[in-house]
């Protein structure tokens, strides 16, 4: 059985999401990612400026860094991806799918995830400023329980950069 804990919503930046296993297992559905070719992408400088905030923002607030993690980048990639070809900003996958679920798909055997996403900054000190602001958002970035982190964004064919930023710790 999982657990799972949604926060309030969050302005602009839809919801945050945090789920931890419980109990044994839980059921992966697989994510068909060929509709969600992204119109363009960001250069990846971008998450690796989105890393070093982070764990500058971790390092300040006391909390160990996290380290990126090739798998979380991936699973970041298809959110992303997803929302810039659906042009909407959300956690649910175009088939229904949660960063749980994308996750395990990629690879990642997790014990522990949380997600943000957001949409329309259009560099990392800006998306890092809006998730810093939100007091869900932030409580995933500094969260100590977290260990691996994985981020991307894409830009939509109208213009708006969606991100995903993947938190997890793996079982």
């Amino acid at each position: 059985m999982a657990r799972i804990r949604l926060h309030q919503r969050l302005g602009a930046f839809g919801f945050t999401v945090t789920m931890g296993l419980v109990g044994a297992g839980t059921l992966v559905r697989a994510c068909d990612t060929s509709a969600t070719k992204p119109a363009v992408r960001v250069a990846p400088p971008a998450a690796t400026t989105v890393v070093q905030i982070v764990n500058q923002q971790r390092a300040a607030a006391g909390v160990p860094a996290v380290a990126e993690n090739v798998l979380l980048d991936a699973a970041a990639k298809v959110q992303s991806a997803d929302q810039a070809s659906r042009q909407v900003m959300t956690h649910s996958g175009a088939d229904g799918s949660d960063a749980g679920q994308r996750l395990e798909i990629v690879g990642f055997a997790w014990s522990t995830w949380g997600e943000n996403v957001a949409a329309g900054q259009a560099t990392p000190s800006q998306v890092m400023d809006a998730w810093m602001n939100s007091s869900g958002h932030r409580r995933n970035i500094l969260d100590p329980a977290f260990t691996n982190i994985g981020v991307a964004s894409t830009q939509g064919a109208n213009g708006v950069v969606y991100w995903t930023m993947d938190l997890a710790t793996p079982r």
